[in-house]
């Protein structure tokens, strides 16, 4: 959360502080089968399961896109994604050290969606046991085609650049033009606080990343108490409020696409990767208890 926008967050938070609930699904032949939830709609079930809302219509004889609380809805198990990837499943056996925000980021998936395939009721997993992962929603999206042109016309500071540190939004609504008008209201003058945003589907594209004036002008950051820390740390927002949900799939390949590319020769000696609550002096849970930091590190150290 950004340190400069705590008030804009609380007032928020109180306002929409409501997230959709994802049901658990269940095996089904061809697929699996979603159980609506209390403010499920047809669109967001068909982007979770990576599937068509057509597809999900011709698959339960739907007319619309009305759906009722407790109604089972049939998953066609080849998804209706521009990726064309047909729905498959693999089995984990879990090992020492492993978690499943790990497992989840290896296999290219969510942490929710392992624990919906597996009907888990937590985080908490065993060595030994045997996972299925279902990897039919995968995307194989290039979220970098935007960013990669905006940056080639910039004079990017390279030796500058010395650390990334991620956040989430705390608050599930919003996009980069949002926040940087929120930001620019509480008086930062160079507007939104990051150098990147990551959206969830909301007010932006789930997984669409926007480059803020930060980035395009080559400016220290305003996401981090630390003038010191913002004036050497790029900042990287996924939205969402990480402490009730999890970061989407999409969200997570958007982040791992963006870290690798800056790490891979963008920013040379921006060697140093942090949670915003891992800094020294920043009290915040951010970026949430349900953000994979540890596979990250794992990752990224």
């Amino acid at each position: 959360m950004d340190y400069d926008r705590r008030q804009f967050t609380k007032k928020a938070l109180l306002a929409g502080a409501a997230c959709a609930s994802w049901a658990s699904p269940l095996f089904a032949a061809g697929g699996s089968m979603h159980v609506v939830q209390t403010g499920d709609t047809l669109s967001g079930i068909s982007k979770r399961y990576g599937v068509s809302t057509s597809a999900l219509r011709q698959a339960n004889s739907l007319s619309g896109d009305l759906i009722r609380t407790g109604q089972k809805l049939s998953i066609p198990g080849e998804g209706g994604s521009s990726s064309g990837k047909v729905a498959s499943t693999t089995s984990h056996i879990v090992q020492a050290g492993d978690t499943l925000s790990g497992i989840a980021i290896r296999y290219g998936v969510t942490v929710g969606q392992i624990k919906g395939d597996n009907g888990l009721r937590s985080d908490v997993i065993r060595i030994d046991q045997k996972l299925a992962i279902s990897s039919g929603s995968q995307s194989g999206s290039d979220y970098l085609a935007g960013v990669r042109a905006a940056t080639a016309r910039i004079n990017v500071r390279r030796d500058n650049w010395k650390r990334i540190v991620v956040h989430h939004s705390a608050i599930k609504y919003g996009n980069a033009a949002k926040y940087d008008a929120a930001h620019r209201r509480r008086g930062m003058q160079n507007g939104l606080a990051y150098h990147f945003l990551i959206g969830n589907g909301i007010d932006s594209g789930d997984g669409e990343i926007e480059i803020g004036p930060r980035w395009h002008k080559q400016l220290l950051g305003g996401h981090v108490k630390s003038y010191r820390i913002n004036l050497t740390a790029i900042g990287i927002c996924l939205v969402g409020n990480f402490e009730e949900t999890h970061p989407s799939r999409r969200q997570l390949e958007a982040f791992t696409q963006l870290m690798d590319w800056l790490r891979g020769g963008v920013l040379p000696k921006a060697k140093r990767f942090a949670g915003h609550r891992e800094l020294k002096g920043e009290h915040t849970i951010c970026p949430g208890k349900n953000f994979p930091l540890a596979a990250m590190h794992a990752r990224y150290d």
